[in-house]
């Protein structure tokens, strides 16, 4: 199971994936709530893409966090992103949930559990914890 990274910045995704490349574990990185409506989907994509350039070797899923938000899930989908937090109405949830099948995505319908590194001082030493085996017991 990946543990779970709330980033905000692309140092984050950095420190999270140099992280996981160094324990070997895999990690599930989450945009923050509001985050891919405000900046938009594709920057976060953008930070996730560049980081798995530096380091090939991570193991990492991605996850927005649309929040109640079609617009900005069906954003996300277009702009690549395939697996999504949806919090809106059923209706809506289903034709997102249809769109994110096709894809060979996934929806949740909450946010997974998560590290936040907004106010790490040390994200890179935050996540390094989180992926301690002894932390999590």
């Amino acid at each position: 199971m990946a543990t779970g990274i709330t980033f905000h910045t692309r140092h984050h995704v950095d420190a999270a994936l140099a992280a996981a490349s160094e324990f070997g574990a895999r990690v599930a990185l989450i945009t923050p709530p509001g985050g891919a409506a405000n900046a938009g989907p594709e920057i976060y994509l953008e930070m996730i893409h560049q980081a798995r350039g530096r380091f090939p070797e991570a193991h990492c899923e991605a996850m927005v966090d649309c929040g109640a938000d079609a617009g900005t899930a069906m954003r996300a989908l277009r702009c690549g992103w395939r697996h999504l937090v949806f919090t809106g109405n059923d209706n809506l949830r289903r034709n997102i949930q249809s769109m994110t099948d096709h894809l060979g995505g996934s929806l949740e319908q909450s946010r997974p559990p998560s590290v936040d590194l907004l106010a790490a001082r040390d994200p890179e030493r935050r996540v390094r914890l989180a992926l301690t085996p002894s932390a999590s017991s």
